[in-house]
């Protein structure tokens, strides 16, 4: 009985497949492919730790908020939100054309940030202690209507 490597192995043209597979996968990992800058992963990667702070601190709020209310003692929440966050830059409006005001450092320019908007919030599932009595999940769903201004339809509560 042949094995399933034997098998993939006799398919025409499989090992030109794998091996523009494998190159690619070299491409990416080697970051030849894409050709961003170190300082654009880097921006990147702050901007997504910022981002996985904000979503975390949200959903322990959210658990903290839902522990409170009567017969929950344990609450997990997950968050999604709607795309990543927004950044509002200082402009010099003088002119007609749209510039930024930039701060000449010692190492870099950079623009003036006045503000990050952060994502709204897309859905929250929440799973509690008595998550499936119906009064507990309707308090739960009020709760976090009003607190954080979804709507009902974008909260779903169960039980554990």
């Amino acid at each position: 009985m042949k094995t399933f490597w034997e098998k993939i192995g006799n398919v025409r043209g499989i090992r030109g497949i794998a091996a523009v597979g494998l190159l690619g996968l070299l491409l990416l990992l080697t970051g030849m492919w894409g050709g961003r800058s170190t300082e654009e992963k880097e921006i990147e990667s702050e901007e997504n730790i910022r981002l996985a702070f904000y979503t975390e601190t949200l959903e322990k709020r959210i658990a903290e908020l839902c522990c409170e209310v009567q017969g929950i003692e344990e609450a997990y929440v997950l968050l999604t939100l709607d795309g990543g966050s927004e950044f509002v830059y200082a402009e010099n409006h003088s002119s007609s054309a749209r510039d930024y005001v930039i701060l000449q450092g010692a190492d870099a320019e950079s623009a003036v940030l006045v503000k990050e908007i952060y994502p709204q919030i897309r859905g929250i599932a929440v799973v509690c202690t008595r998550g499936n009595d119906s009064s507990v999940r309707l308090t739960v769903t009020e709760l976090l209507c009003a607190a954080l201004g979804i709507p009902s339809s974008c909260i779903r509560v169960a039980g554990t």
